[in-house]
């Protein structure tokens, strides 16, 4: 279960007494039940009010006025003077205002429940005080109001003719009005339950209906203003007619009130004024069907002579309280409430400053001693037994784990070789209620140590200063079949400090991207041959080699594949294939080698949204057909435990290429485009509520982006933004719920494979121009712990189920056995259960310094052209042996490279190479803890 921030804040009360019953009723107590009484006295008005001696008390109890008499909450405002709004005790209904006296004032009572009138109050206020109760009757005219309904003289609920009420069968065949629904066409009139019926469509063809369905004698003397009203359904089909006609005599003469000759469809509630029936002691009425054919039919229900009554109903009764964190005493909004049935849930009380957040007030007919349940996301369920009547109140303080993480951080010092350091994280549970905790190892980045004793990342290049953002205007669109077109964009500056890469192996588009064990994989894809070249190739980036290997490939070729890592291994699911989207779905397992088939994808998509989030692959949306027109909305997530694919609710639009990641528990997406225009929108969803919710928009509308969770943000880059193609980046924060702005990338490209790292892969130009260009921007490699295990740092326990006020002590070990001096950051990352936001990971930092006998060796590879011009020559390969060991190296975008070497190992030959030049060698002796400089330049072939 995952964390969740529930809504807390403490708010001012307007009377004293009130506010001493809430917090008593609460259970609050100590320092803070002593600073809810001092924000109390403080009253709800908008203006000062004078000193006690100038001002008198109007107090009162607000219930309701129709006959179940149960106290009200109610709002108060006051007009006149001062003026302001008040609240009574949603329990007692009562109320206490303190005014200045001397004055004229009208207080409106509006009750918080529904169905209730608006009730006004004069009061003249003098120097004494002043008792005002007020009963606020229900609203007749709707009859809403909890525990009343309407009361009518026929309601057929029974299935029989009501007492006194006879039918007549004026043709004599047997075609009469019914009351059991034998022909099973359900209530069509807008009642419910039983009705009456005059059905010639069932009594079947060649016979005729001519009935009359004639009410008791009726004595209206009470009725100020009568009508007859009734629900009904007349279809008419060729001549029938319904009649409504009155007696005032007892039935001896009649009167046409209602002739209704075309059709009067229900639900349809009807009300025929009578005011001839005034005092009338033996009104009648009659419902007369005739001339019906094998045709139509006639429902009647709900009839009421002289008017239908709202009367309260046998039992009911009002809940209410609210529901606290055992843990703060502050109010759960949303927490859920429930009695039997009924439920509800809490929610905050801006309006009414005397009462806490986490409200809740709800009706039930059940009254008597029963059980009223209040739960909420990783709270415990809290239960409480109460004799249920009027208006009861049932508070609960909910239980949850809560923790605390000492220290804040972990750091280490030590020299390359085999010392190891060992350090204790302590993770106590403050709560009230078990907490589960997991631990995992994250690995968050390296920096490299200089021979000077200052450090460099090991990707930073130089780059001209304040270079400006830039977008490249170059036009794009999406075509049928789900291509760009438009002329080549030229790959514009990039902002410091972005980093080329070695160059994928290949062309490449429509590749998917994921960091496994620090490790950058690029699955399938295509090279763009004909607009088609889709390849099954999967290759691993070393960012400690700086070099690209082969991995085994997929069982077929894919292109825009729903990629993710699941608990330490890839799962590639669907994408396009030859024909169109396939259903396929395999898993790779990296100590293997190895892929192996799992359950195909229901609804077969390419290009879809994709994100892990709990254990699951979601995929979002996405192209179903070959030509990826038109797009698709729904949304599916994978669970390799299960080998089972869920469907979930929508993604608000149809879109392709969206760009998705798992964020804050959950799955955030933006942009896409769906077939004809792209879109800027965000949306996130809730796995709780099985919900999407809007977030905020994008700076462009954006498809085929390079994105990738990092850094705890969506990063997105590059793509197809606002209609051209851009080398523009930037990312969504989920705490802020906002977008900020990141350094420009110096590929603009769209359709190419991204992750965590940042590492943005390949992509197109325009339409199938695949390439190989790689790049990264640092800072952003602190990736899931899940899927980034620091190999030089261990923890000797995975986690535990804490009581209240138990701890855990883990102990974090950190192992200089590494490959290079250096600083190595990572973080024990904290996963659990409470209902409070997680802990931030704890940083742990391993300082690297070198032996006396190692030294760095560095260098720059330039190319010579043949008319001897030099350029750093990136994407060279460095290789160093000794008699024991070799080492390759890739020069970076600067050409250069760098490595710390154990000099007892010398001489060292170092050779330099790259496809067109020719290659070079020398032989260097390392010096201890000082750099030893070997430059190449390496001459063009065929000058």
């Amino acid at each position: 279960m995952r964390a969740r921030r529930w809504r807390r804040s403490a708010r001012a009360a307007v009377v004293g007494s009130v506010a001493a019953a809430v917090v008593a009723a609460l259970g609050v107590a100590g320092p803070a039940a002593q600073a809810f009484e001092r924000t109390v006295r403080v009253p709800s008005s908008s203006a000062d009010v004078p000193a006690a001696a100038d001002t008198s008390v109007v107090t009162g109890k607000v219930s309701d006025g129709s006959g179940h008499g149960w106290p009200l909450y109610a709002k108060i405002t006051v007009t006149g003077g001062p003026g302001g709004e008040f609240h009574t005790d949603p329990v007692t209904g009562r109320y206490e205002i303190a005014l200045p006296e001397g004055a004229s004032y009208q207080l409106k009572f509006e009750p918080d429940y529904p169905g209730y009138e608006t009730v006004t109050r004069d009061i003249d206020l003098g120097a004494d005080d002043v008792t005002r109760d007020v009963g606020v009757p229900v609203d007749a005219s709707t009859c809403t109001a909890n525990g009343y309904r309407y009361t009518y003289t026929a309601a057929f609920d029974d299935g029989a003719l009501p007492a006194n009420w006879t039918v007549t069968d004026l043709y004599g065949d047997g075609g009469v009005w019914r009351f059991d629904d034998s022909h099973n066409r359900g209530n069509r009139s807008g009642g419910e339950g039983g009705f009456a019926t005059a059905d010639s469509n069932y009594f079947g063809a060649g016979n005729r209906q001519d009935t009359v369905l004639t009410t008791a004698v009726t004595d209206l003397g009470a009725f100020e203003d009568p009508v007859i009203v009734f629900n009904q359904d007349f279809y008419y089909r060729s001549g029938e007619v319904a009649d409504v006609d009155l007696s005032l005599d007892g039935g001896r003469t009649w009167t046409n009130v209602l002739r209704q000759t075309g059709n009067v469809r229900g639900p349809r509630f009807t009300t025929i004024p009578i005011p001839q029936a005034v005092g009338a002691s033996q009104a009648q009425v009659r419902f007369h069907y005739y001339n019906a054919n094998f045709d139509g039919w006639w429902q009647l229900d709900n009839v009421a002579i002289g008017g239908r009554t709202c009367d309260p109903t046998a039992g009911g009764a009002y809940l209410t309280g609210n529901v606290t964190d055992a843990n703060t005493g502050l109010g759960l909004d949303r927490a859920l409430v429930a009695a039997g049935e009924v439920s509800v849930k809490t929610a905050p009380t801006p309006d009414d400053p005397a009462l806490p957040d986490g409200f809740y007030s709800m009706f039930t007919e059940k009254t008597g001693t029963q059980d009223v349940t209040a739960t909420a996301d990783g709270y415990l369920p809290a239960t409480v037994q109460t004799d249920v009547g009027g208006v009861t109140r049932a508070d609960f303080g909910a239980k949850a784990g809560r923790l605390d993480v000492t220290p804040s951080d972990v750091t280490a010092q030590t020299e390359l070789g085999e010392r190891s350091e060992t350090r204790p994280i302590t993770v106590t549970n403050t709560g009230t209620a078990p907490a589960e905790v997991r631990l995992g190892e994250g690995r968050d980045g390296f920096v490299m140590r200089r021979a000077d004793g200052e450090t460099l990342t090991r990707h930073a290049i130089e780059t001209a200063e304040g270079a400006p953002l830039q977008r490249l205007d170059v036009p794009v669109s999406l075509a049928a079949t789900g291509n760009a077109d438009g002329a080549a964009a030229v790959d514009g500056p990039s902002a410091d400090p972005w980093t080329g890469i070695a160059n994928y192996p290949q062309n490449i588009m429509d590749n998917r991207v994921v960091t496994l064990d620090g490790k950058i994989y690029s699955v399938g894809g295509s090279n763009g041959s004909g607009g088609g070249g889709i390849t099954a190739g999967m290759w691993v980036y070393d960012p400690a080699a700086l070099a690209w290997t082969r991995a085994a490939p997929l069982p077929e070729a894919r292109a825009g594949m729903t990629v993710g890592v699941v608990d330490g291994r890839i799962v590639a699911a669907s994408g396009w294939a030859a024909a169109g989207p396939s259903a396929s779905t395999w898993v790779y397992e990296p100590l293997e080698d190895r892929w192996t088939a799992a359950a195909g994808n229901p609804v077969p998509r390419a290009a879809a949204g994709q994100a892990v989030l709990d254990g699951r692959l979601y995929a979002v949306g996405g192209c179903t057909t070959a030509g990826c027109t038109p797009t698709a909305s729904d949304v599916l997530a994978y669970d390799p435990e299960q080998d089972t694919w869920e469907t979930l609710a929508d993604y608000p639009l149809a879109v392709a290429f969206p760009s998705c990641g798992a964020l804050d528990g959950q799955v955030v997406c933006t942009g896409g485009n769906d077939g004809t225009a792209a879109t800027n929108r965000t949306y996130a969803y809730d796995p709780d509520s099985g919900t999407w919710s809007r977030r905020a928009d994008a700076p462009s509308s954006v498809w085929g982006a390079s994105h990738a969770v990092a850094g705890g943000e969506l990063v997105v880059a590059s793509g197809v933004q606002d209609g051209t193609l851009s080398n523009a980046a930037h990312a969504y924060d989920p705490a802020t719920g906002t977008w900020h702005a990141l350094p420009n990338a110096g590929a603009a490209r769209y359709r190419g494979g991204a992750a965590c790292g940042f590492y943005k892969i390949g992509g197109s130009t325009s339409g199938y121009n695949a390439g190989p260009v790689s790049e990264m921007l640092p800072g952003f490699g602190q990736c899931d712990a899940g899927e980034q295990d620091a190999e030089w740092m261990s923890l000797d326990k995975a986690g535990a189920t804490l009581a209240p006020g138990e701890s855990l002590t883990v102990r974090v070990t950190m192992d200089a056995r590494v490959d290079q001096p250096g600083t190595y950051s990572g973080s024990v990352r904290i996963r659990e259960n409470t209902p409070y936001a997680t802990p931030s990971p704890v940083p742990v930092t391993m300082t690297v310094t070198p032996p006396r006998s190692w030294g760095k060796l560095v260098g720059t590879v330039n190319g010579v052209a043949c008319d001897a011009t030099e350029a750093p020559l990136p994407g060279a390969t460095v290789t160093v042996r000794s008699p024991r060991t070799t080492w390759t190296f890739t020069t970076g975008a600067d050409g250069a490279y760098a490595h710390w070497i154990d000099g007892r190992d010398n001489p060292f030959d170092v050779y330099a190479s790259k496809d067109g030049y020719r290659p070079q060698g020398r032989q260097v002796r390392i010096k201890g803890r000082s750099p030893t400089t070997a430059d190449f330049d390496l001459a063009r072939v065929g000058c």
